[in-house]
């Protein structure tokens, strides 16, 4: 099985993950780590480590989800980055977290596939007005 963690700025990892459950109800997969303003980034960096040995001990992989490339919980998570174990994606919206919610209670996903079509996913949900009323 895998867990996801969306670690961002301030709360909106938490955010997504309320939101996502009024739309779609319980996601038990989908833990918020947050960095505040004045954050310790050394204690965020401890959280994680530790959310993800209790992951990999309970037989877990784990996807991870930033907020942006480049920003510090994306920095931080890219020196977690565990080939077949640990995937990180950038860039995470609420269609993402809605799609993963369903795609995640299959138990038979591979972590590189997800991180993979999550992606495209994502990718192919941004939209302009003028391209979705075909102006």
């Amino acid at each position: 099985m895998i867990k996801t963690i969306i670690v961002t700025h301030h709360t909106l990892a938490d955010n997504l993950i309320e939101t996502a459950e009024i739309i779609v109800g319980q996601c038990d997969n989908l833990t918020g780590v947050s960095i505040s303003k004045n954050g310790d980034v050394d204690k965020v960096r401890k959280e994680l480590i530790e959310l993800i040995k209790k992951y990999h001990k309970e037989g877990h992989k784990i996807l991870i989800l930033t907020d942006m490339f480049g920003g510090t919980p994306s920095n931080i998570c890219l020196a977690l980055y565990e080939p077949e174990r640990v995937e990180i994606v950038s860039g995470v919206n609420l269609p993402i977290v809605l799609k993963l919610a369903g795609w995640l209670k299959d138990e038979n996903q591979k972590l590189k596939e997800v991180a993979a079509k999550i992606t495209e996913y994502g990718r192919k949900n941004i939209f302009t007005a003028a391209e979705f009323l075909d102006l």
